[in-house]
């Protein structure tokens, strides 16, 4: 009984194990069975925590460049994930496309950082707005990388147009991500 008990768990194992084109074997999570997915959204969520906190940075206009070069820095890690080579004038012009071509978003995140300006009050409403737009723009940017490639796409053939949609709807669950991630 023994030896048909280990059958069944070496079996499984093999069930639950993928080669990779490298010949490493990943394990497979039993209940999403999307390993590379998993761990990119385990990326992603580092990388709000890091964009709230520049968020509260009060310098007007290096708040979102510095935002920009995070979120490059994120997706260059989920492309690694995947397995994808990746291209920085590529990635900028997808980003600029789906935060720029959702208005709210890139208007969002330009008012916040332009609020700084403004001595005293502006700073503090902006310093207060800036951190959760931050975090979820950057929430929303990583989890439609992740459908994009966990649907076969590559970093080449990204459609902004096609995604927007999607990343709006991420955006709106990325401000209960950033809620939840900042401290209480």
């Amino acid at each position: 009984m023994a030896t048909r008990k280990t059958s069944k768990t070496e079996a499984a194992d093999a069930a639950a194990a993928r080669e990779r084109p490298d010949g490493s074997v990943t394990v497979l999570d039993p209940i999403t069975e999307k390993p590379d997915a998993l761990a990119a959204s385990g990326t992603v969520k580092s990388h709000v925590i890091a964009a709230m906190a520049i968020g509260t940075l009060p310098l007007p206009l290096f708040d979102g460049a510095a935002l920009f070069a995070l979120q490059l820095r994120m997706i260059r890690r989920i492309c690694e994930r995947y397995g994808h080579s990746f291209s920085e004038k590529a990635v900028r012009a997808t980003v600029l496309a789906l935060a720029g071509g959702s208005g709210s978003v890139g208007l969002g995140l330009g008012a916040a950082s332009l609020l700084k300006l403004v001595p005293g009050v502006g700073w503090a409403l902006g310093g207060l707005g800036m951190p959760a737009v931050a975090g979820a723009a950057t929430y929303a940017l990583g989890q439609t990388y992740i459908r994009h490639f966990e649907d076969g796409g590559t970093i080449l053939d990204l459609d902004a147009r096609k995604l927007r949609a999607f990343y709006n709807e991420q955006f709106r669950k990325g401000r209960t991500v950033a809620a939840e991630a900042a401290p209480a």
